[in-house]
């Protein structure tokens, strides 16, 4: 298959953000320029730096982060709070490329329809706000895989007319097995009629041990943005290992390839810019921050 037939894949690292979740893991402003520089070397695509609206030690690294790369896209987290917006929207002013990425809890113990309407809403008025500081914003459904399916179309659906050009469909309490995360995102990609007008992430913890294998399993669904970290680093259990994420999508390349040869149907191709020789090297440095 030719790579102009072959799907970009963005990968989106989130070590210097949720990689600090880890128990015992800190990383001070050099430590994280050190990383950020490395990935960019690396050609990742995305590069999320902190939490700035919660944390001001994240507000300044991410103002730095934004300074000194150039080649990625240097984005920061905030909740629909209309303050953690501001944050990440002033401290990605200097970025070549900036983005915001939005998170919005979609799991209700409730099925009243007024705190419906009211997580509608805010999705909406978020993601606006967020669109006055750059067109680049991401929409994250927060505890997706237990949240109600219709609910979750409705959200998806708001967000992508509110302007969200990422949409994320998180496993953010790493509950889900790869048929019921692909049965998700097939229901989905199936009953939201504009999905196939945004990029489609996956951000996927690994409590059951099954972050890689779920985000690798959300592609044949259409997704194209993979989350991860270098070693997998990440809230409770952590995160997809990016260089596990990346090794598997080049085998599975490769794998398509020989088939391909000796059989007349199409095989999945996928297209990554990532410089696989420096894996090793991001995977040392970032073991030696703690």
């Amino acid at each position: 298959m030719s790579e102009s037939a072959a799907s970009k894949i963005v990968i989106f690292d989130t070590t210097l953000r949720d990689g600090e979740l880890t128990p015992g893991v800190t990383m001070n402003l050099h430590q994280k320029l050190s990383v950020a520089k490395l990935l960019e070397a690396m050609r990742v695509d995305v590069i999320e730096v902190g939490y700035p609206g919660v944390y001001q030690k994240d507000f300044d690294e991410l103002v730095a982060v934004s300074q000194a790369v150039q080649n990625s896209v240097v984005c920061g987290l905030a909740s629909s709070k209309r303050d953690e917006i501001d944050c990440v929207g002033q401290a990605i002013k200097s970025a070549a490329q900036g983005r915001i990425n939005l998170f919005t809890p979609i799991n209700l113990n409730s099925h009243s329809d007024v705190k419906r309407e009211h997580v509608l809403d805010a999705i909406q008025t978020s993601i606006k706000q967020a669109r006055d500081y750059c067109d680049d914003v991401e929409w994250n459904a927060f505890d997706a895989t237990r949240s109600d399916p219709d609910f979750i179309c409705k959200t998806v659906e708001t967000a992508i007319q509110a302007g969200a050009t990422t949409i994320c469909i998180p496993d953010s309490l790493g509950v889900a097995t790869p048929d019921t995360f692909t049965t998700l995102l097939e229901l989905l990609f199936n009953r939201v009629s504009r999905l196939d007008q945004v990029s489609v992430a996956v951000h996927c913890h690994d409590d059951l041990g099954f972050a890689v294998e779920n985000s690798i399993a959300a592609l044949t669904c259409g997704v194209t943005q993979i989350e991860c970290s270098i070693n997998g680093l990440g809230a409770r259990a952590g995160n997809a290992d990016l260089a596990e994420v990346v090794n598997t999508i080049d085998q599975n390349n490769q794998r398509g390839d020989r088939t391909h040869q000796t059989q007349p149907a199409p095989h999945p191709h996928y297209q990554l810019d990532i410089d696989t020789t420096l894996l090793q090297q991001a995977s040392d440095l970032v073991s030696q921050t703690w």
